[in-house]
């Protein structure tokens, strides 16, 4: 009998122990047994009590415009505006050309020029040549070249020889057509400078290209021409052995810096070239 009465007092002292204890499992539960009821509440939630639904999370992304893709807009704006200011500022110009078949005053007075006492004294001289004592050379056929080249002129009364820095040499040539027989002949042409002291030489050349002249030219002003005409006669006379004057095909004359110290800007003139065989 006092057997059965203590095991009914260790019972009740055991169920009134018993919160005691239960409160200490619930401070002793691992994480592991956590981590399983959390996952028992979500496969085995009809069971349960409904679990408040958390509100989403939203992320808005909002792009920022760069500067580099503004950038071509603004070359393609700044060149529309540039475009239009060159059209509308641009100023047309219309020249009205007008072709007129007849000559200028200027070039009036350079094919005709008007007659110096110089002059009137020079036809006087020239006035006797003729077909049967001389032979004409026309000047229009002369070409220039070198230093020559920039500013000479010809017409068929006269020959302009203007020096330039262009080059060192400076020459007025013709080619006769057929060769010329000079045998015994002389070269005849009257010459003046325009301001004096200006000089000139004279080649010829025969059909084999062989030089007339001893030293390739003849100079035949060794003081400088005057500003007034002045008769120039050249005797084919002491020419080189190789020259035949049976056969002249080249007259040359030669005024540039290198060959007669002219300098730029001298001015030669020459009329009346002619030639005259014995």
């Amino acid at each position: 009998m006092s057997k059965i009465i203590e095991a009914l007092k260790g019972s009740r002292l055991s169920t009134a122990d018993q919160p005691t204890q239960e409160k200490e499992i619930l401070f002793e539960r691992t994480s592991r047994e956590m981590t399983q009821e959390q996952l028992a509440e979500i496969y085995f939630s009809a069971t349960g009590k409904p679990k408040p639904v958390e509100a989403p999370i939203i992320i808005r992304v909002i792009e920022k415009q760069r500067i580099a893709s503004v950038v071509p807009w603004i070359i393609t704006s700044l060149a529309f505006l540039i475009t239009a200011f060159s059209l509308f500022s641009t100023k047309r110009i219309f020249v009205d050309i007008r072709v007129v078949d007849e000559k200028t005053a200027y070039a009036v007075s350079q094919s005709q020029p008007t007659e110096t006492n110089d002059e009137k004294v020079l036809s006087s001289e020239s006035s006797h040549f003729d077909e049967d004592q001389g032979n004409s050379i026309s000047l229009q056929e002369f070409i220039f070249e070198g230093a020559a080249y920039l500013k000479s002129s010809r017409n068929s009364n006269l020959l302009t020889l203007v020096n330039s820095s262009v080059a060192p040499f400076a020459r007025a040539t013709i080619n006769f057509d057929r060769p010329l027989n000079m045998r015994r002949g002389k070269i005849v042409f009257y010459a003046k400078g325009a301001k004096g002291g200006e000089n000139l030489a004279l080649a010829l050349k025969d059909e084999d290209n062989n030089q007339a002249f001893l030293r390739g030219k003849r100079y035949p002003y060794p003081q400088g021409l005057t500003s007034s005409w002045q008769r120039t006669e050249i005797a084919l006379t002491d020419l080189s052995s190789e020259f035949n004057l049976k056969s002249v095909t080249t007259l040359r004359f030669e005024f540039g810096s290198k060959d007669t110290a002219n300098r730029p800007g001298d001015t030669i003139l020459i009329r009346d070239l002619r030639w005259f065989s014995n």
